[in-house]
C-alpha cells in the first residue's frame, strides 16, 4: 500500500537525519542571518545554523463558516545540528474548536521533524531539502480535535532568488494521513509557493498560494491563498502577522495569524527571508 510505503520511508529518512550527525562537513554557509518557517506553510530550504537555537510561536484563527471556528498556538523548535542537518520538534499548542454551538479545548498534536539540506552551492544558501515529519497524536480525538492516528510526512523543498530583491520558495509534499476510527491512512499531496521582496532591511512582505489534494479520506482537494510581513525587530527577534483566504474546495473561508520568532546565538539579526543584498550599498 502507499501510504504504508509512505510511513516507512518517512521514518527512515528521520532516523537518518537525527542520527546520521556524522556525515562529512562542508563549507558553511557564508551567512550565519537565521529565516523563520512560519507564518506561511511553504518553508524555506535553508537550516539553522550549527549550534543555534531559533524559537518560532504564534497564533492562528480560522473561520470555515459562520459559526465554525478554530484557533491554535503554535509553537517550533529548531536546532541547527550541523550544515547539513537541522532537528525540530513542534505542536499546536492549546487547540479550541466551536461548531454548532458546541466546542472543545485541549492540547494538540506534537510534530518530530529534521530539515537535510541535500545540494547547496558551496559555501552558499541550500537551494534542495527535505523535510521529514511525523505527527505524533496527541491530541484528544474523542473530543474532535485530532483523528487519534499518526501522520507520515515528507516535503521536497527549493527556493531562489529573483530580481534585486525578491525570492522564491516552492514546496511538494506527500503523506500518509491519519484517518481516525480505525480507518487506514490516506494519502495526502501538498503543493505550495511563497513569493516575498524585501523592500527594506526589515520589511518582507510575502504572498502565498497553496493546494492540498485533501484533508479527510473522503474530502476533495482545497486551495487558499495568504499574504502577511515579518518585520525585523533588534538583533533576534522577528514579528509576523497575515491574512488568509479560501479559494476553491471545502477550505477555511477567512484566516488570521501572527507571531514572533527568536533565536539564541548567532551574531547577526534575523532577517524574514533570503535574500540577495542590494547591488549598490551605502557604508553604514
Amino acid at each position: 500500500m502507499i501510504s504504508q510505503n509512505i510511513k516507512r520511508a518517512v521514518i527512515g529518512l528521520a532516523a537518518a537525519a537525527l542520527f546520521g550527525t556524522s556525515a562529512s562537513a562542508q563549507e558553511p554557509e557564508s551567512s550565519d542571518a537565521i529565516q523563520p518557517d512560519r507564518p506561511d506553510v511553504t518553508n524555506g530550504t535553508r537550516i539553522v545554523p550549527t549550534g543555534i537555537v531559533q524559537l518560532e510561536f504564534g497564533g492562528l484563527y480560522s473561520r470555515a463558516s459562520p459559526g465554525a471556528t478554530a484557533a491554535n498556538s503554535p509553537l517550533t523548535v529548531r536546532v541547527g545540528i550541523n550544515e547539513w542537518i537541522e532537528a525540530r520538534i513542534g505542536t499546536d499548542g492549546v487547540t479550541t474548536q466551536n461548531a454548532g454551538g458546541s466546542g472543545a479545548t485541549g492540547f494538540g498534536n506534537v510534530q518530530l521533524a529534521a530539515k537535510l539540506r541535500l545540494w547547496a552551492e558551496p559555501g552558499g544558501v541550500p537551494v534542495l531539502s527535505i523535510l521529514p515529519t511525523i505527527n505524533l497524536p496527541t491530541a484528544d480525538a474523542s473530543r474532535g480535535l485530532g483523528s487519534g492516528d499518526a501522520d507520515y510526512t515528507v516535503a521536497v523543498l527549493t527556493g531562489t532568488d529573483f530580481l534585486r530583491r525578491g525570492h522564491v520558495d516552492i514546496n511538494y509534499g506527500v503523506g500518509a494521513i491519519g484517518a481516525g476510527q480505525g480507518r487506514p491512512h490516506f494519502v495526502q499531496h501538498l503543493l505550495s509557493a511563497s513569493v516575498s521582496e524585501a523592500v527594506t532591511d526589515r520589511w518582507n512582505p510575502y504572498v502565498e498560494l497553496f493546494w492540498f489534494s485533501r484533508n479527510d479520506m473522503d474530502g476533495t482537494s482545497v486551495t487558499s491563498l495568504d499574504t502577511g510581513v515579518i518585520y525585523e525587530l533588534g538583533a533576534h527577534f522577528a514579528i509576523d502577522g497575515g491574512v488568509q483566504f479560501g479559494i476553491a474546495g471545502p477550505s477555511a473561508d477567512f484566516g488570521a495569524f501572527g507571531g514572533l520568532s527568536m533565536i539564541v546565538g548567532g551574531r547577526r539579526a534575523l532577517n524574514g527571508r533570503e535574500r540577495k543584498p542590494a547591488r549598490t550599498a551605502a557604508p553604514r
